[in-house]
């Protein structure tokens, strides 16, 4: 069965790209060629040979739109975007080794964008190693870029956490490691006895050499289509009151970080007010590679 399928002619570049990517990824040689997608205007130009100049120029901006993504992607991503275009711009090339730690995080992101309502995957992570993916490796990612994005600790709370430990055991360990925020000995009074991880997957701050930190980033990891909807900063109040004696300084922020590329300038808008800041295909793979960074400099961080 073929891995993917063409993308509508109509589809807009960030849908190509991500099929090229793949395409290029599943290679035997690591490669993809932009004629694999433009074969369906050469089959219209065939039959319309009226048509060849409007096709041409129909071809280059096709061509041209798919450009300026990759260089979109590899210039906010840097070391982190495994993928580059020839100079000729007929290929699109898998340019390092897929276990690199400067290839997996992208390559989750792009992989986990299309585990459902894909229009080019056709055949996207099942059964065990979905579950897998979900619970455990988008915490590890997740937990690795905040702790990059803000530049120092991060505690993962998301469930089910591998220490096994409680809520407020991990948040005894964040205050060990200068959160600046003082756990309770019992969570509040209105706390869910079933809370699992209070809603709040990812708390990470820059690192100061004493606390309180300048800021605290409570982040929220959502690896699904519904990730609108999902904002950190909902759980945020409940969380503070059910696990923490007080605010300490007040410098708390919200971030959100999804696999998807969000090119739409107005659900990115919308977004960002929604959410405080979000971290997509474009910023969450640099992040978790600076989390990497910083986990080898022997800053203290969950998952690493």
């Amino acid at each position: 069965m073929a891995l993917l399928v063409l993308p509508a002619s109509n589809a807009a570049a960030d849908v190509q790209l991500d099929w090229l990517e793949l395409r290029a990824f599943f290679d035997e040689f690591g490669k993809a060629r932009l004629d694999e997608l433009s074969g369906g205007r050469r089959t219209l130009e065939e039959e319309q040979p009226e048509d060849i100049a409007e096709f041409d120029v129909a071809d280059d901006a096709f061509r041209s739109e798919i450009e300026t993504e990759l260089e979109n992607r590899k210039k906010s991503l840097g070391a982190a975007y495994p993928f580059d275009m020839t100079d000729d711009g007929e290929e699109i090339g898998f340019t390092v080794p897929t276990d690199s730690e400067n290839a997996c995080f992208y390559l989750l992101c792009l992989i986990a964008s299309h585990i459902s309502k894909s229009p080019i995957l056709t055949t996207p992570p099942a059964g065990d190693i979905l579950t897998r993916f979900r619970n455990r490796v988008y915490q590890v990612m997740g937990t690795l870029a905040v702790a990059g994005h803000a530049g120092g600790p991060a505690i993962s709370l998301g469930f089910p956490r591998e220490t096994k430990e409680s809520i407020l055991g991990a948040l005894r360990r964040a205050e060990s490691w200068g959160i600046g925020l003082a756990p309770k000995d019992k969570p509040g009074r209105h706390a869910n006895p079933q809370a699992k991880d209070g809603g709040i997957d990812v708390i990470g701050w820059p690192f100061q050499d004493r606390p309180p930190p300048s800021a605290i980033w409570f982040g929220q990891l959502a690896s699904g289509h519904n990730w609108l909807e999902k904002p950190a900063h909902l759980e945020y109040r409940q969380f503070i009151n059910d696990f923490f004696e007080d605010i300490g300084t007040g410098q708390h922020n919200f971030v959100t970080l999804i696999p998807f590329r969000v090119v739409d300038d107005l659900l990115w808008n919308q977004a960002s007010n929604k959410h405080g800041h979000v971290c997509e295909r474009c910023t969450t793979p640099k992040h978790a590679l600076a989390g990497i960074s910083l986990a080898k400099q022997g800053m203290p961080m969950d998952e690493a």
